[in-house]
């Protein structure tokens, strides 16, 4: 980390402030998982996991570019993208 150009710096910073935002928002995608249908709106019942599998990814790809295996908790096993 202490080799770490300018430039990398803002790239790591970048995926930093994205994570938070997607972080952020997982806790409070339960708030309306009590609603299957109302009106012409139809609840997203996968969006709890949709969520968390996006914070997943933009996990992995923060460790893809720092070059450190993701660990136990983001396997990246079948991940393509990986660099």
């Amino acid at each position: 980390m202490n080799n770490l150009s300018v430039a990398e710096v803002a790239v790591i910073l970048s995926y930093l402030a994205t994570l938070s935002q997607l972080e952020a928002v997982v806790p409070t995608a339960s708030d309306n998982l009590d609603s299957d249908a109302a009106a012409s709106w139809k609840h997203n019942r996968s969006e709890v996991s949709d969520r968390l599998r996006l914070l997943d990814e933009w996990r992995r790809r923060l460790c893809g570019f720092l070059g450190v295996p993701a660990g136990d908790g983001l396997d990246t096993v079948g991940v393509s993208w990986i660099v």
